[in-house]
């Protein structure tokens, strides 16, 4: 956008006397001018004004203290209109917006940014200034010019302009060894030159040597078996290409040395050493990102029914029907904050009564948390009737600050990929209970914490065992042999891999998917389970007992997970094609789990369960995001399945790790009886000044190694830390109440795993109802799609 300064207006006071609060700024300033950081004005709203001396945008309702401001005014104005019409619709060949070969910019307008200075004195008069005038101080001047062309604290999360294909020059391309074997490559048919694989697709030529060789096996289990990159462990032969899709504009290359897509600048010369003269070549497969942009747009039933395509649905605007703005694949927060402020009533009404004295305004959650309350609830000038809004207003806002804030130190909340809303939600909810241990006047995540008890029963001393947990979310497994018409569906996968097998196109329109009752989720979570391997402290023998699962306690909001991401019977996730039958009213009373009954003998302590093994659901998330099997099935089992989001840290953590792919070696349990730590090695660490209760936690980590225990506590002293702070949801003070609930809102994932696709959230409003929120737009939705949703809210009746 082009940028101008202003005219200076009548001088009031001499700028010299508020230079002592002009920061010097350097390259880890944050500066904070996208937005004001007190609620969500732009400067397309009006003037913002950036401090100089927090550096700190401030809208003109939020600016109040003496300084001096760099002013800045985005003027809108409408781009002249081109006449396509005629023109045939390009073909999209990269994911990307408003760039060439991707999805077109629909953006009509273009802005200009007028900058100026802007003085407020101590004795309450204020003036603009010229940039250009000669009453500005040289620091000033240079303060100004550096805060426009300093990068923003947030202009990371540009959304005008989405990336998904940027593709380096490859750094072995000029001095690439190509080996002289005398191979010459053929114009086709291609296969796989390993003994025994069938495949002619997906077929990719190492430029050194002319192998050629399947590509990787897709997430689904489709695609190669893996031999170029098994090629590449062995060889070291950096690059590859993928036959059929060398054009005389180029092909795919790949390094599996830099590990990413590449662009080899010497193609040409590398594919003419094996006789293949680019210049005749003519594409005859699919590239990579034409694969990639397929998959995502191959959901069309399920963009069609979510997002109720065909039908005019009608806008609302106002208190409750605020939209945020995605801020490029923020869907899956968007959604899950929509659910949290306008549903669960504890957290809204909490948040906006608690003050916050932080000097950290845009870093401090509680403050923006409260600032997107705020707003959610009375948005004003950012959600009115179309009509109304001024040439190049958004309906809405960007909760920019707040990502930022929710993500930090994250691998994968602080990035602009796609993310799991149900670890998303998981991950607010623990941020929830950090500010709720450093403010007591906070106690809003008891509403959706409830306890989950296990009940497990020796089979041959038939002696009881009762173990309780906290949790946020009811995560279900989808039973599709219940389903109704399981016959139907079955017939129908085996058609769809016929046709795959034969290349033939399949309709989205043709599928049969499998319809599954709700109840039968919660049936399938409740059924006895067999334990096998068991060590009984009764009769400190293996054998076998019976594992049964309830809720201790009922919250007043109930959040459900639905499991519609498993794994195959060769270890590939999979998104389960399934329609949910969820009825508006829930009585899971008889789910209600009260420990210890008249008659029943309690096990004694010690070790009672087989080795814990790694929760599938939890090795599918993670495989879905391209880590190998071995790795997330260790990085479960060594957080003991607590969650998706733990065990990604753990893998974050050990990638260095050179035995992180290796099979996983299973612990086994401890001998009961046996002390779980040597006391003088709980003195010793209690001696750094540690508690019994941490130290004995360390050493019980590192099996009694005292060396290795004495490095993992000073490793994980914050962790520790907070374990020691009491916890705002103790199980005694859980709120607890009849099962029965109606269901309040519901969360939608579109696409063909979590980490790709679209969310979107329906919620029920004060008048009945079901209101869609996609991202910044927010209609009545006429035909909610309650079957298709991954995350499911109930409220107490």
């Amino acid at each position: 956008s082009k940028q101008k300064a202003v005219v200076s207006t009548q001088s009031t006071g001499k700028m010299e006397s508020l230079l002592s609060s002009v920061r010097p700024l350097s390259h880890s300033t944050k500066i904070y001018k996208d937005q004001c950081v007190y609620c969500f004005d732009t400067p397309t709203h009006g003037p913002l004004y950036v401090d100089f001396e927090k550096y700190w945008g401030h809208c003109s309702q939020h600016i109040n203290k003496p300084g001096i401001y760099l002013k800045h005014v985005r003027i809108v104005k409408e781009k002249p209109l081109v006449d396509d019409a005629e023109d045939p619709p390009a073909k999209i060949t990269r994911l990307a917006i408003g760039v060439e070969g991707g999805f077109k910019d629909n953006n009509q307008y273009e802005y200009e940014d007028v900058y100026s200075l802007h003085v407020r004195y101590t004795n309450g008069t204020s003036e603009d200034v010229d940039l250009s005038s000669p009453r500005v101080p040289t620091i000033v001047l240079n303060t100004a010019n550096n805060v426009i062309a300093f990068s923003s604290a947030g202009q990371q999360e540009q959304n005008n302009q989405w990336e998904g294909d940027v593709r380096a020059n490859s750094r072995h391309s000029e001095n690439l060894l190509q080996l002289d074997n005398g191979v010459k490559v053929p114009p086709g048919p291609w296969k796989c030159s390993v003994a025994g694989c069938d495949k002619t697709d997906n077929l990719w030529m190492n430029l050194t040597c002319g192998s050629i060789l399947c590509g990787r096996k897709y997430f689904d289990g489709t695609g190669g078996n893996n031999h170029a990159v098994d090629y590449y462990d062995q060889t070291k032969y950096p690059l590859a290409v993928k036959l059929g899709t060398i054009t005389p504009q180029g092909g795919d290359v790949y390094s599996y040395d830099e590990d990413d897509m590449v662009v080899d600048t010497q193609l040409a010369k590398h594919l003419q050493h094996f006789g293949i003269d680019m210049m005749q070549c003519q594409q005859t497969d699919k590239t990579m990102n034409e694969l990639e942009i397929a998959a995502n747009m191959n959901f069309k039933f399920e963009c069609d029914n979510i997002l109720e395509s065909g039908v005019a649905l009608k806008p609302v605007y106002g208190p409750g029907y605020l939209g945020y703005i995605n801020m490029g694949n923020t869907c899956y927060m968007n959604s899950v904050l929509q659910v949290l402020i306008n549903c669960v009533g504890k957290i809204p009404s909490q948040y906006l009564a608690h003050t916050t004295n932080t000097s950290e305004v845009p870093s401090d959650f509680a403050a923006q948390f409260r600032n997107l309350i705020n707003h959610t609830q009375n948005p004003g000038k950012y959600s009115m009737d179309v009509n109304d809004l001024k040439p190049g207003q958004e309906n809405g806002v960007k909760p920019a600050l707040l990502k930022s804030i929710i993500g930090k130190g994250h691998p994968e909340f602080s990035s602009t990929r796609q993310q799991d809303a149900h670890e998303y939600f998981l991950h607010v909810i623990s941020l929830l209970e950090k500010e709720e241990r450093k403010s007591p006047n906070l106690a809003c995540v008891e509403d959706i914490c409830f306890e989950v008890e296990d009940r497990i029963e020796c089979n041959a001393s038939k002696k009881v065992l009762y173990k309780s947990r906290k949790d946020y979310c009811l995560s279900l497994p989808i039973p599709l042999e219940k389903a109704s018409n399981f016959a139907e569906a079955k017939a129908w996968e085996a058609t769809k891999s016929q046709l795959e097998a034969e290349g033939k196109s399949i309709k989205a329109d043709d599928s049969v998917k499998f319809k599954v009752d709700l109840e039968d989720c919660f049936k399938m979570f409740s059924s006895p389970e067999t334990i096998q391997d068991f060590l009984s402290p009764a009769t400190n023998q293996k054998g076998t007992a019976n594992k049964t699962t309830g809720l201790k306690t009922f919250p007043n909001f109930l959040m459900l997970q639905a499991r519609r991401f498993t794994l195959t019977a060769n270890w590939q996730p999979k998104k389960l094609d399934v329609l949910l039958d969820v009825p508006e009213v829930l009585n899971l009373e008889y789910l209600r789990s009260s420990g210890l009954k008249p008659g029943e003998e309690e096990l004694p302590s010690g070790p009672t369960e087989a080795p814990l093994q790694p929760d599938d659901t939890i090795v599918t998330n993670l495989m879905s995001m391209g880590f190998s099997l071995e790795a997330c099935r260790k990085a479960a089992y060594h957080t003991k399945n607590v969650g998706p989001e733990q065990a990604m840290e753990w893998i974050f953590s050990h990638m260095d790790d050179p035995d992180l792919n290796d099979p996983l070696i299973i612990e086994q349990p401890k001998p009961a009886g046996q002390p779980a730590v040597s006391p003088d090695d709980v003195q010793m660490l209690c001696a750094m000044g540690f508690t019994d209760k941490q130290a004995t936690k360390a050493l019980i980590k590192c099996d009694n190694n005292l060396e290795r225990a004495a490095d993992w506590i000073f490793s994980h002293a914050d962790e520790l830390d907070e374990e020691e702070a009491p916890t705002p949801s103790s199980s005694s003070s859980l709120p607890d109440g009849p099962g029965q609930y109606a269901l309040r809102a519901f969360i939608c994932h579109m696409g063909t795993s979590t980490a790709c696709g679209h969310y979107v959230c329906h919620i029920r409003d004060s008048q009945g109802r079901w209101i869609l929120y996609n991202d910044e737009k927010v209609a009545v939705s006429v035909t909610p799609p309650k079957e298709l949703a991954y995350m499911y809210l109930y409220q107490r009746i």
